[in-house]
């Protein structure tokens, strides 16, 4: 019910909210909608895809009873890049900076909340690490960039990897490449030291203090409104199937 209430909100400010120019964009929530155009050099990590933002997903099979996909790791980036329309091109800070508070017994380091991202798929491997399975049974192996990705990645992900050397292996990477068409819902606000005659220059998109939405995508606004009154219903009927049982449930429980 949470997450169906969440999408009909976003709709609300999806549907609400006047599509920009970047010429004409002032500071507070804003809606724009050009291409992707990065900033830094990135790169998708197995594809090597000239990309503004990389997700990337791996998960295990666990098979029995109460078997299915179990997440191995979960990596992003969250470097800024620009949304470029004919009239300009605005910064987008996908994450916020990292804040330290001080909290009386030291500092504390607050990771920035990363906007929601919303893209399908570009590609996905499936395959062993090791080209066994359980007991020595020979099984494809994932393809060698996979491997090498796997291979060059930080110890601590690596380890993750490790304990799944002999079981099905899922690998999804997300990408918006350079270029891609780029929707941005997200609250437009001053950069720091910015000093542009231009005044659109002196603006980045990112999350707001008041509007707690930052929402980019790769379709247009008409294919996400469109996604979204899809998959709420479902949201909504679901999460009230599942109190009205939790709640039936409960009563059972006080009868006993």
């Amino acid at each position: 019910m949470y997450g169906g209430v969440q999408k009909y909100l976003l709709l609300q400010k999806i549907s609400n909210t006047p599509t920009s120019k970047v010429r004409s964009a002032a500071v507070g929530l804003v809606e724009l909608f050009g291409k992707a155009i990065c900033k830094d050099e990135l790169a998708s990590p197995i594809s090597k895809q000239k990309c503004v933002y990389w997700r990337l997903e791996a998960e295990y099979y666990q098979s029995g009873k109460h078997g299915g996909w179990r997440t191995i790791a979960s990596l992003s980036s969250s470097s800024p890049f620009y949304l470029e329309d004919e009239t300009g091109r605005m910064l987008i800070r996908p994450a916020g900076r990292p804040l330290e508070i001080d909290t009386g017994s030291g500092k504390e380091r607050i990771e920035p909340v990363l906007a929601t991202i919303e893209i399908p798929a570009d590609k996905e491997f499936q395959g062993y690490i090791s080209g066994k399975g359980m007991f020595g049974v020979e099984h494809t192996k994932l393809p060698q960039p996979v491997l090498d990705f796997i291979e060059n990645s930080s110890p601590a992900i690596k380890k993750n990897f490790s304990y799944h050397q002999n079981e099905d292996v899922r690998i999804r990477e997300y990408y918006i490449a350079e270029g891609d068409p780029l929707y941005v819902l997200g609250t437009a606000q001053p950069m720091e030291g910015a000093s542009s005659s231009v005044g659109y220059e002196n603006l980045f998109v990112g999350m707001g203090k008041n509007d707690k939405v930052f929402y980019i995508s790769d379709s247009s606004e008409r294919k996400i409104t469109d996604s979204i009154k899809g998959s709420m219903p479902w949201l909504l009927l679901g999460g009230l199937a599942a109190s009205a049982v939790g709640l039936i449930l409960m009563l059972n429980v006080l009868k006993i």
